[in-house]
């Protein structure tokens, strides 16, 4: 296990998990690579994604086995669209229902105009036109795993028509002189979409669950040992200023209809509220206990003090993560993390949560460390001091077990 995880040479886009792009997705070669072993070496019937994003691991342990038990957790509605259409695939007439989308947009009739906080910010007036004939198409389709497949191939599309720049997962708007070359082929390419991709969705599985809401509530609902493997890939900060997945998905939240997203009401308030409802982004009272302050005080010792409060918040809710995924899982416990940065103090995220799952009896039976090739974060992400800041370039791979 875990021998030679480089995967250079994999290339998204040659399966299900090229084919709508989300930000930080595991390598699905080394998830597949890992749940293999663990899978055929042990009786396992149950798979946990507590962030399950665009649903890499679910999916592949699907692969492996589809009668495993699965279940995820994302508190973005956006990637919990994803991850369904994946495990629910396309229906055996997905080409009926392409040739009716195509049918309703090439004859619209009339259509409702997209309207969202500061959408003329985002597109131009010629684009938001074309979206609100696809919308209203889609819209058309009765077949429920078809139409979140479209809604889904979509996605693409609207960041590449946006006025934001594709360099960053943040929003942050083109050039005027940009904005005006952007030539409207966008229903030409959302068409060459589905008939690119739509033969990579015809795996199905209905033995799933997703949750759509905050994992730490989650966790103290859950049953004490109720999977075999959990498997994830936590935030390693907070993701205003790590990866900030709900910036990244507020365009399309915005257009895609609110009846085929699962919401709990607050997630389309502001284009940043995601971001700040998920692990870390809330100001609260902290509670670390005397173990957790230990792992992290080195660190925060060298942090200035307007910085600290924002890694001691993260890690308040980390540790209570972490304390809620023992408790859930009964054997393995695979994580893929990242050493981030914080006023040029490297803080190895990947020790002390090896440190913290040790003292809750698990211990560690895999460690592997890999180059991250072809990220979209610059190498240089911020300055500090008129200093340049790396980002960080590589992954690291555990596996702990449950001692017995």
């Amino acid at each position: 296990m875990l021998e030679n995880i480089e995967y250079s040479d994999y290339k998204k886009r040659e399966d299900i998990h090229g084919t709508v792009l989300y930000p930080a997705v595991m390598i699905a070669p080394i998830q597949n690579e890992v749940l293999t072993e663990l899978i055929q070496k042990n009786k396992i019937t149950s798979v946990f994604d507590p962030f399950h994003g665009s649903g890499t691991a679910l999916y592949e342990a699907m692969e492996i086995d589809s009668n495993l038990h699965l279940v995820g957790c994302d508190i973005n509605p956006l990637a919990n669209l994803i991850t369904r259409v994946k495990l629910d695939g396309v229906s055996k007439n997905i080409k009926d229902s392409l040739t009716l989308l195509i049918k309703h947009i090439n004859n619209p009739g009339v259509v409702e105009t997209i309207k969202f906080p500061n959408i003329e910010k985002w597109f131009r007036k010629d684009i938001i036109e074309t979206l609100s004939i696809i919308k209203a198409a889609i819209l058309q389709i009765e077949n429920d795993n078809d139409r979140r497949f479209f809604w889904i191939m979509l996605c693409d599309c609207i960041r590449k028509y946006s006025n934001t720049r594709s360099s960053t997962y943040k929003l942050h708007k083109k050039e005027s002189e940009k904005i005006e070359r952007i030539e409207n082929n966008l229903i030409k390419d959302y068409i060459k979409a589905i008939e690119q991709n739509f033969k990579k969705y015809e795996k199905c599985t209905e033995n799933y669950i997703l949750y759509k809401r905050d994992v730490l509530g989650l966790l103290k609902e859950l049953p004490s040992r109720i999977f075999d493997i959990s498997i994830s890939s936590p935030p390693y900060g907070d993701n205003a200023t790590t990866v900030p997945y709900g910036q990244f998905s507020m365009l399309d939240l915005y257009i895609i209809d609110k009846r085929d997203l699962e919401l709990e009401g607050w997630e389309l308030d502001n284009y940043s509220i995601i971001d700040r409802m998920s692990l870390g982004g809330n100001k609260k009272e902290t509670k670390l206990g005397e173990f957790e302050k230990g792992l992290i005080k080195p660190y925060l010792d060298k942090i200035s003090i307007e910085k600290q409060e924002k890694v001691i918040r993260f890690f308040n809710d980390y540790f209570v993560w972490l304390e809620g995924l023992c408790k859930v899982t009964d054997k393995f416990i695979v994580l893929t993390l990242g050493n981030r940065t914080v006023d040029r103090i490297k803080i190895n995220l990947t020790e002390i949560t090896q440190k913290y799952l040790e003292s809750r009896e698990f211990k560690n039976i895999e460690f592997a460390e890999r180059e991250i090739p072809n990220k979209r974060t610059p190498k240089v992400t911020s300055m500090v001091d008129l200093k340049p800041v790396d980002s960080m370039t590589k992954e690291y791979i555990i596996v702990h077990e449950r001692r017995k």
